[in-house]
């Protein structure tokens, strides 16, 4: 379990929101949703070969108080990077007091409205 007094870092959950241009082409953004308190703990950091790149994958668990509306379609934002959530989160000891994230930093070109 997690102590509660270790939630001392502020992270921010973005949702794709899509919209209609003025063309009436569909265009999609990241947009923020909520911003909470969260213990961020780094666990693997490794490289693996994509198509001849070396792609880095950083790993990260993430805890925050237990909460219904996150889910694994978001993404995190944390002083400057960007995660991805790696499947549901999980309701820690199923006590509806906290969340478990397990995430991957994302590296590609993405434009986010922050």
């Amino acid at each position: 379990m997690v102590d509660i007094g270790k939630l001392n870092r502020r992270i921010t959950f973005l949702r794709l929101e899509t919209s209609e241009d003025e063309m009436g082409q569909d265009k999609s953004e990241w947009k923020k949703y909520r911003t909470v308190w969260a213990t961020v703990k780094p666990y693997k950091s490794s490289e693996y070969n994509f198509m001849s790149k070396l792609k880095p994958e950083v790993t990260h668990r993430i805890y925050i108080r237990f909460r219904k509306d996150i889910t694994a379609d978001m993404r995190i934002q944390y002083q400057g990077h960007v995660y991805s959530i790696a499947g549901p989160p999980l309701d820690m000891d199923n006590q509806h007091r906290m969340l478990e994230i397990q995430c991957e930093e994302v590296f590609e070109d993405v434009k986010y409205q922050l």
